[in-house]
């Protein structure tokens, strides 16, 4: 019978880790959006750094640091193709992104800036 119980207890153990893992990953993978930065600003800015607006010089400081800080995925390294992934997500929610000229923009930002950390 203490051998039935072993396994109980290793499942039970298992289940908790889980659990917490789960709720960890629920926990980072919330929205960037939440955490403060426009992604319309995002997007403005890295739009004339890639040559196709006006630069907006000091003002885009913030929305360049986010976008080379928490846009860049690191897996434990950086990780280019995600990062690409992850920063066209994120800019695609701003509604103007996603407008039929400015999806050329989009790309063009992307691949410009999209797999550098």
């Amino acid at each position: 019978m203490h051998a039935n119980r072993k396994p109980s207890a290793l499942r039970e153990r298992a289940l908790h880790f889980a659990l917490g893992a789960a709720i960890a990953a629920a926990v980072v993978m919330a929205p960037l959006r939440a955490q403060g930065m426009d992604p319309c600003t995002v997007y403005t800015c890295m739009a004339g750094v890639s040559g196709t607006g006006a630069t907006g010089g000091l003002a885009c400081a913030p929305a360049l640091a986010f976008w080379h800080g928490a846009l860049a995925v690191y897996s434990p390294l950086f990780n280019p193709p995600a990062s690409a992934i992850r920063r066209a997500s994120y800019l695609r929610t701003c509604r103007g992104a996603n407008y039929a000229g400015n999806t050329a923009v989009l790309n063009a930002i992307i691949a410009a800036w999209g797999w550098v950390p």
